[in-house]
């Protein structure tokens, strides 16, 4: 036992070309030479942390690990990636075996509270009783899993994401039972990208606002050219996303206000099915403030999101009434984004008839994935007029873009090379460069904010820093300030 734990260190320090298998990791692990850091938090998030990783690995040592089981597991809870580094990150020198566990279930505020307070929760096992998927090794793409794994364990999370500041999770309308605020000075918290949001809808639904909006022939298929992207105002998806819509003949205040008898005969007995995240959800916070104004102070217009009760768990999807085609109004409050996604895009797509839903992702997410032949069943629309393009949000022309935050346990981190990978993420992971080389269908959704780069925005003369360099910013750690030009 002795020679093989010496040789698989040698192993470790020289790099071997080989991915880890789950066995292999086992053997690591027992062998100390394994390093593994746990991440919790923001759904939103986990195709940026992923990019960040692999673009830091040997590629020939890349895996990719969903939970679930089988050829197709969902990954909707939990997600991680395993490799040799290809480079020093912080401490880790080039060859160093790295495992990362990202937790996506119950959103941000799982990257926020249970950090502040060192709370263990339940993070995916990667170990030798994941099973291979049949997709090929390594892996090379973050969407593409090389192994399912069904086991959780309960441990304190290293670190935690989350799309807005730690302190607007102790608001009354993102507060999760016990509905008790925590105390967010025990984290060192900062930002590290700015993450651009997005309304989606079943692709049932953008057709008919295609038709509607004379983007398509009456009874014409759905057109995926850009100058066919359909838009909805403000004030239509505040309303619908907050529950004051239903399909009804007698207030006939639902899909009625978008799409005309003319496009649907049975508009108005059109359920307003909404799909969207649950209390604690980053991505359902910055609704919040966007289109509500909620949790920005006393004296101030609040409205509670229809189906939230305050104080509530948020770890499972909660559905009331059924999603259907006709009837009133039915909400879907997930507990990430790819059930927002499945919501969308195969519960209520696949409905018999024409039904239609509405909710809201990051724009990291995509409904149809580079190289993978998918189609999600959503569709990304325009918001006044503006599409949720990174090159519309860099400048102003599109504002529902909020900054995420890395933070972890000012004092119970104590493992200092951790803290230097982690540091390395916050610091350098949402540079532009960093941003060029990862995953294109992230690149979409983040841009590097104003402090990663010197000087005026006007006079930047290099392509990549160009291509996702923001000049618009908010307050510091402030959600509820205004975003304006900064640069």
């Amino acid at each position: 036992m002795k020679i093989r734990l010496i040789a698989l260190a040698a192993l470790a320090a020289t790099g071997s070309a080989h991915a880890l298998t789950p066995a292999q990791i086992d053997t690591a692990r027992a062998a100390g030479t394994l390093k593994e850091v746990y991440i919790a938090g923001a759904s939103a998030q986990r195709l940026f942390i992923g990019a960040w990783f692999q673009q830091n690995c040997k590629s020939t040592t890349f895996d990719v690990f969903f939970n679930g089981t089988g050829s197709a597991p969902s990954g909707s809870n939990h997600r991680a990636y395993s490799c040799e580094l290809s480079k020093k990150v912080g401490n880790w020198v080039a060859g160093t075996q790295v495992l990362l566990v990202k937790r996506d279930q119950g959103g941000s505020t799982q990257g926020v509270n249970p950090i502040a307070t060192g709370t263990a929760q339940d993070m995916m096992v990667v170990d030798g009783t994941c099973t291979a998927t049949g997709n090929p090794r390594p892996a090379t793409d973050i969407l593409v899993p090389t192994y399912a794994c069904n086991g959780v364990s309960s441990r304190v999370a290293d670190a935690g994401v989350s799309d807005v500041e730690p302190a607007l999770f102790q608001k009354p309308v993102n507060l999760l039972a016990p509905a008790v605020a925590v105390n967010t000075t025990t984290l060192d918290s900062k930002a590290f990208n700015q993450t651009i949001m997005g309304v989606a809808v079943n692709k049932k639904l953008y057709r008919a606002l295609q038709e509607a909006q004379g983007l398509i022939p009456a009874g014409g298929a759905l057109d995926d050219a850009p100058a066919k992207q359909p838009s909805l105002n403000s004030a239509f998806v505040a309303a619908a996303l907050s529950g004051k819509l239903s399909g009804s003949t007698a207030a006939k205040l639902g899909w009625n206000a978008v799409i005309p008898a003319s496009v649907d005969s049975a508009i108005l007995s059109k359920q307003v099915n909404v799909c969207r995240r649950n209390i604690g959800s980053g991505t359902q916070a910055s609704f919040n403030v966007e289109f509500l104004n909620a949790g920005c102070g006393a004296g101030t217009a609040v409205h509670t999101p229809v189906g939230q009760t305050v104080g509530t768990a948020n770890s499972t999807a909660i559905s009331s009434p059924a999603l259907a085609e006709t009837g009133t109004l039915a909400w879907n409050l997930a507990s990430g984004s790819s059930t927002v996604e499945s919501c969308l895009g195969t519960t209520v797509e696949n409905l018999p008839g024409t039904a239609y839903a509405i909710g809201m992702l990051s724009r990291e997410n995509t409904p149809t994935p580079t190289g993978t032949g998918t189609d999600k069943g959503y569709r990304f629309v325009k918001l006044d007029g503006v599409a949720p393009l990174r090159d519309n949000a860099k400048t102003g022309e599109y504002g529902f873009v909020y900054a995420a935050t890395m933070q972890w346990h000012k004092t119970l981190l104590t493992d200092a090379d951790k803290k230097a990978f982690l540091s390395n993420l916050r610091t350098n992971g949402g540079r532009a460069s960093a941003l060029n080389i990862a995953d294109v269908d992230t690149q979409q959704g983040v841009l590097a904010l104003p402090t990663t780069y010197t000087g005026a925005y006007a006079d930047i003369t290099d392509p990549v820093v160009l291509k996702f360099a923001s000049r618009m910013d908010r307050n510091t750690a402030a959600s509820c300030s205004p975003l304006r030009l900064v640069k």
